[in-house]
């Protein structure tokens, strides 16, 4: 069965913001030679002619790629076309997954904190003990952890990560916070501040 017979004249193909008809899908196809998805989970719920199908695959480890494997939510719609059910419309996210955090030393956590600025708001990071706390008006207080130096990221946000200048003499000045579509500068604060909590 190939991917022509089963998809009505409409199809479309969506993953990640990008809309492929079926005519462009079908040109696009080819054989890669990879190990295939890997099915998860799998439910179906029909109403009518209609059938949603949801299923949850793992992608198996790629040629140079991260070595973890990477998770796809599938959102399927199919159509009971006379005898013949036919997909009519897929929808794929992908689901980002943490980094590996990395431990870094107190001195070095003590490096990022202070009072940062962008737009008229302000957020404050923190090191408790080991930890990085960021608190910011109105939101609630988050926890950061170290991919490396420079670069941290909010647990369960992937999406986004947390990079930090440093001027010639290695302070830091600023951080990105920058996502997949956006970027908010935040510039330190000179003003001193006590941002390091006491040890307990």
């Amino acid at each position: 069965m190939t991917w022509a017979a089963v998809t009505t004249e409409d199809f479309l193909y969506i993953e990640d913001g990008q809309v492929l008809t079926r005519k462009l899908f079908l040109e696009q196809l080819k054989e890669d030679g990879y190990t295939p998805l890997i099915i998860r989970t799998f439910e179906v719920q029909r109403i009518g002619t209609t059938a949603m199908v949801l299923h949850l695959d793992d992608v198996p480890t790629r040629p140079l790629r991260d070595r973890r494997n990477s998770h796809l939510l599938f959102s399927e719609t199919w159509q009971l076309t006379g005898r013949v059910w036919k997909l009519r419309r897929v929808d794929i996210t992908r689901l980002r997954v943490d980094p590996p955090a990395i431990t870094l030393s107190r001195e070095q956590l003590d490096d990022i904190t202070g009072t940062y600025r962008a737009s008229g708001e302000t957020c404050t990071i923190r090191r408790e003990d080991n930890r990085i706390l960021v608190y910011r008006t109105g939101q609630p207080t988050q926890e950061w952890k170290a991919e490396s130096r420079d670069l941290f990221f909010a647990p369960g946000d992937a999406r986004s990560r947390k990079i930090f200048w440093r001027s010639q003499d290695g302070r830091v000045t600023g951080f990105a916070d920058r996502d997949e579509s956006s970027e908010v500068d935040w510039e330190r604060q000179l003003t001193p501040s006590a941002t390091i909590a006491p040890e307990r």
